[in-house]
């Protein structure tokens, strides 16, 4: 206790307020404009298609649309770049169709 009327209580303050969590500066966060307002959401024509879900995929005829398909069969590891144009094609294990979307 000795140590604490020499000046303990000053190093044991110092030893402490290393220990207090420091303030992170502010980051500056850039903005990207991803265009989302600006999609609609029928830019690939699935509304003519909106009866194929729970078919076969085999029943969609790829060889007569004249767009971008991408078939998802279910866990599918996919790219995220956006195509307005392309049809997505989402299926579950049976290889029936689940969900159709444009992107």
């Amino acid at each position: 206790m000795r140590w604490m009327r020499t000046g303990g209580w000053m190093v044991l303050g110092l030893v402490l307020t290393g220990c207090a969590p420091a303030e992170a500066p502010p980051v500056d966060v850039p903005t990207v404009d991803s265009g989302l307002e600006e999609r609609t959401p029928d830019t690939c024509g699935l509304a003519d298609l909106e009866g194929l879900v729970g078919q076969p995929v085999s029943a969609f005829d790829q060889a007569a649309w004249d767009k971008p398909v991408r078939v998802v069969p279910p866990g599918a590891i996919i790219t995220m770049e956006y195509n307005a144009q392309r049809l997505n094609i989402d299926t579950d294990q049976r290889d029936r169709i689940t969900r159709l979307w444009c992107g």
